[in-house]
């Protein structure tokens, strides 16, 4: 073996070496509503294992699907080139987050989520959707690149 590499793997005597220096890219950074989201996403996804089963599997579920087509959505808007595609992947994230806070209220009727656990998530999905609304609001008032 070279000096600085380290044997990873070996079968039928074939080496597979790697150097010990691993170059660190630089960190991406994420619209500010991506991250809210993501933070929103960690207190549904931790209060989810405290559901019982069927609720888990039913409603809770739900819940954890329209909240990730959220984070989806945001995401490619964040990304997206075209000012058209930003504009429409955006108001579709505004309706996933009213749908989401529709399936959470409907949670929090049922007694399937407590009080304090819907405040926080109704609080940051309101922040979540004023965020998204003026991002929106920004993309209309500016003018399409040529």
């Amino acid at each position: 073996m070279l000096p600085g590499r380290k044997k990873i793997f070996n079968i039928n005597k074939i080496f597979i070496t790697m150097n010990e220096h691993i170059f660190q890219l630089p960190p991406i950074r994420f619209a500010p509503v991506l991250i809210k989201a993501k933070e929103t996403y960690r207190i549904w996804h931790n209060n989810l294992a405290n559901l019982n089963r069927v609720d888990r599997y039913t409603i809770g579920s739900r819940i954890d699907d329209v909240f990730l087509s959220l984070l989806e959505f945001i995401f490619r808007a964040c990304f997206a080139f075209d000012k058209f595609e930003k504009i429409s992947l955006v108001s579709q994230a505004i309706g996933k987050n009213d749908i989401l806070r529709f399936l959470l209220q409907i949670g929090w009727e049922q007694e399937v989520i407590d009080h304090n656990k819907y405040g926080k998530l109704l609080l940051c999905l309101d922040e979540v959707g004023r965020m998204l609304g003026g991002w929106k609001n920004d993309l209309q008032k500016t003018p399409a690149k040529k």
